[in-house]
């Protein structure tokens, strides 16, 4: 983001600096969750079977999940082309590097949709979701993929724009789009008893109508990351080959991570209905709140660990590690905390009339889960700073086999031990998350010891 970027992070108050830095980051992470969990919470609270109806609409999640995520982090590699190319001023490259990526992301769409229809049930069936919303969730999922290709090309083009510094016309789209998906949620719903249905096409249309927005401020743009519809047609594959080979270390990790998940969500779909819907609501409710505030601090250590080292201030790096950790801490355990201990208000405000059953998922969900948030938080910090000091492969490889390979040994030789005991499903989390977090910080440790100290190290200093 190009306002953030000018910020000069060697200087000034630290503390006040990161949370300058952190907070707009933070408020788009979070909008963007806010909007897709309008579709779980309309259903929940108007549909006639309200528990089923989100089991249904959540169940879908993971499947769209993996057939996104490596597409999606694609971006990371449009963000760099684009980026390289305007600092260079070749703006000939930059509108080919524009146009393929455009190009790329239709095709990334379209092949998602199509592998989505090929084997949307087998993967349905695979995860073991309940033959009670199985129709149910296969219907909102072959309607949501109609919009795959309008989503890669929204993210893309969102990539493009921030790479040339237009970063506050991609939150503006979201927010229009996102305001049409709760109204369309709210009357094809409430108003017309479409149920899962209507929230489904309700996000179709928001995800077109991002589409037209995004194609229609590049085609007005006067740079040379213009859009011309005409330049479609000349694709670049020197230019998608960097595109590819920059972004698929991103979407290859982020692969990785959904299909992790899914084995969780494979192991807890065992469990019902019940289980499934107390999943999707805490997910979207807190800890989404959680993972998207995690994601801006990562991306605030990230920079401001990465001027401090080219300013080679080791004191000021430590002094933003301590910073961060501390506001890791202070508002992890502050959502998790009352996430908690008020999920017994907040829970029927999503789901109307929810199940014993359901409710006593959701608890130990938000007791596993939320209540050690702050150790995810501490997770991206530590491996941000890390990314700052120019080891981007090794919070990779940590992560993936701290999380990634953890929870795969988790859910096939600890849970079936326990026989099949759902706590111990759930307490994949916090271990994982301390595991990683530990060893992330050793790395850390060792990498601060080979930087070059300076007469600012004391870190109260």
């Amino acid at each position: 983001m190009a306002q953030l970027r000018k910020m000069d992070l060697t200087q000034g108050v630290i503390p006040i600096q990161i949370i300058k830095f952190m907070t707009p980051l933070a408020i788009t992470f979070i909008t963007q969750i806010l909007f897709h969990a309008t579709d779980v919470i309309v259903v929940g609270r108007f549909a006639k079977n309200a528990e089923y109806a989100v089991a249904a609409v959540g169940s879908s999640a993971p499947v769209t999940s993996i057939l996104m995520t490596v597409f999606l982090g694609m971006g990371a590699g449009v963000s760099a082309v684009v980026a390289r190319f305007m600092g260079a001023k070749d703006y000939k490259n930059v509108s080919r590097a524009v146009h393929s990526s455009l190009v790329l992301g239709l095709a990334s769409g379209i092949f998602i949709l199509v592998m989505g229809h090929l084997f949307g049930r087998a993967a349905f069936q695979l995860l073991k979701v309940p033959e009670a919303i199985m129709e149910d969730s296969l219907a909102y999922f072959k309607i949501v993929l109609r919009g795959m290709p309008a989503v890669v090309i929204y993210a893309f083009g969102c990539c493009v724009l921030r790479s040339v510094g237009k970063p506050n016309l991609p939150m503006v789209i979201l927010c229009a789009s996102g305001i049409v998906n709760v109204v369309l949620n709210i009357i094809l719903v409430a108003c017309f008893d479409m149920e899962i249905l209507g929230v489904a096409y309700a996000t179709v249309t928001a995800q077109f109508l991002s589409l037209a927005m995004i194609l229609g401020v590049l085609y007005r743009s006067h740079g040379a990351y213009r859009f011309l519809p005409g330049k479609l047609f000349k694709i670049d594959f020197s230019i998608l080959n960097k595109v590819c080979y920059n972004g698929f270390p991103a979407g290859l990790q982020n692969g990785c991570f959904a299909i992790s998940n899914v084995l969780v969500v494979h192991a807890n779909n065992e469990f019902g209905p019940g289980a499934i819907a107390a999943t999707t609501i805490i997910g979207f409710a807190a800890g989404g709140l959680i993972n998207s505030i995690a994601n801006a601090q990562h991306q605030t250590m990230i920079t401001f660990t990465g001027q401090n080292a080219g300013a080679k201030n080791k004191g000021r790096i430590l002094k933003g590690l301590f910073w961060g950790i501390g506001y890791a801490l202070l508002i992890g355990i502050s959502i998790g905390w009352i996430a908690r201990f008020t999920l017994d208000l907040w829970l029927p405000c999503c789901v109307k009339n929810p199940s014993k059953e359901m409710l006593e998922f959701a608890r130990i969900r938000a007791t596993l889960q939320l209540l050690p948030g702050f150790l995810f938080m501490i997770l991206d910090v530590v491996s941000g700073t890390l990314r700052g000091l120019g080891y981007s492969v090794l919070p990779t490889v940590i992560s993936m086999f701290g999380i990634c390979l953890f929870r795969v040994f988790w859910v096939f030789c600890l849970f079936p031990f326990f026989t099949k005991n759902y706590w111990v499903l759930i307490m994949n989390f916090p271990v994982s998350y301390l595991l990683t977090s530990t060893l992330l910080g050793i790395a850390l440790w060792m990498a601060l010891k080979k930087f070059p100290a300076d007469r600012q190290t004391k870190l109260f200093k």
